[in-house]
């Protein structure tokens, strides 16, 4: 209060040109406060989200508003010094990591954080991985080390056979450290099990489809009685891609899929057996759903008892694996240098063998090959 009355008298008397003497009291204490005041307004959140932190203005301005109460730089500093320590890079990780956890400026380094860091370094994540996977699944960080995470580690790594699994497990999805897995989960897998689930299978789940092992109970319990009767085999990935499906999906979001399906002529005993050989047919979207199939159908000459045999053409990206590899095959085929194989083959070979026999062997006969496979280049 009387801060604000010294800077008003401060003010009526400079425009009286009255000016103090330098060594009275009255000055110094004046001339402390309006320094005080200015100190404090030189610091703003915002403008330090966006110089420190690396975050656009509109970023800074919606983050700011969770961090009111930080008023100086001393604790964010230390915040973002121990980060950068673990390998988040001002470039990306740490832009990304504030817009999804602000609040991780509040934190306490050395109390919040560094006994998480220290513990995912301890178990043998790499640095690079521990920096990005927890920059976009920040929350893991929010959860108690004693309480969470080390129980989730401690049973993950029972179920998994070691802790290079874990790892793995962290490194495909670290939402598996963004529950406590040993509430909930373990009666999932036991009912698994019961079912003649094989324990490969679980693992698989484990590491690729996590969120699965999420569900309730109960409704896990239906969905696998949905697939077993449908006629999926519990040993076939496939059943465990049906139950993924069950989920993420509503009764009305299937119905509109197998209508995109029924509208290119296929049948309901077309649909089954397309879904029974890839379920992730009904995640696609309509857009995917007729281009791929208009391409298969009116430019390769696929019939629909063809692409209903091999669905997973339909989930293939046309403009990055069908059309090039057809290229690279025709312009090879016209060369006379190797005779057309079968579309099956030509599709579903993985990238690296796809290179290895359709590039590789004929970079001497055609060096541009793989300038017309990646698209640049044009076919001669």
């Amino acid at each position: 209060m009387f801060a604000i009355v010294c800077r008003r008298g401060l003010k009526v008397l400079l425009n009286n040109n009255f000016v103090p003497p330098r060594n009275t009291a009255w000055f110094r204490l004046c001339s402390s406060s309006v320094c005080i005041n200015a100190s404090e307004k030189s610091f703003t959140i915002s403008s330090y989200l966006v110089n420190s932190c690396g975050l656009s203005s509109e970023d800074a301005i919606s983050a700011s508003k969770k961090l009111c109460s930080i008023k100086s730089p001393e604790k964010p500093d230390a915040v973002l010094k121990l980060l950068r320590e673990y390998g988040f890079a001002d470039a990306n990780h740490i832009p990304r990591l504030i817009i999804r956890w602000p609040t991780v400026l509040l934190a306490s380094p050395n109390k919040t954080l560094l006994p998480k860091l220290k513990f995912f370094r301890s178990i043998g994540v790499p640095l690079p991985v521990l920096a990005h996977k927890l920059s976009v699944q920040p929350s893991i960080l929010t959860r108690s080390l004693e309480n969470s995470i080390i129980p989730s580690y401690n049973y993950l790594n029972s179920l998994l056979g070691s802790h290079e699994r874990v790892v793995l497990a962290f490194t495909l999805s670290p939402k598996v450290f963004g529950h406590c897995w040993t509430k909930g989960v373990p009666s999932n897998v036991s009912m698994l099990r019961e079912r003649g689930v094989p324990h490969s299978t679980i693992v698989w789940l484990v590491l690729y489809m996590p969120s699965l092992l999420l569900v309730s109970k109960d409704k896990l319990d239906g969905y696998i009685s949905r697939a077993l009767e449908m006629g999926f085999d519990v040993c076939r990935r496939r059943f465990v891609l049906a139950i993924g499906v069950f989920i993420d999906l509503t009764e009305s979001t299937l119905e509109q899929k197998k209508e995109v399906y029924r509208r290119c002529g296929w049948s309901e005993n077309d649909i089954k057996a397309a879904f029974l050989r890839y379920p992730n047919i009904m995640k696609l979207s309509e857009k995917k759903i007729m281009a791929n199939m208009d391409f298969l159908a009116n430019v390769l000459g696929c019939d629909r008892d063809a692409i209903v045999q091999s669905p997973a053409f339909l989930g293939y990206s046309l403009d990055k694996r069908i059309k090039p590899r057809c290229l690279v095959a025709m312009i090879l085929s016209d060369k006379g240098l190797k005779s057309m194989t079968s579309l099956v083959t030509l599709l579903t070979l993985s990238e690296n063998r796809f290179l290895k026999r359709y590039i590789v062997e004929y970079e001497k006969d055609i060096p541009e090959l793989l300038d017309i496979y990646r698209g640049k280049s044009s076919p001669p």
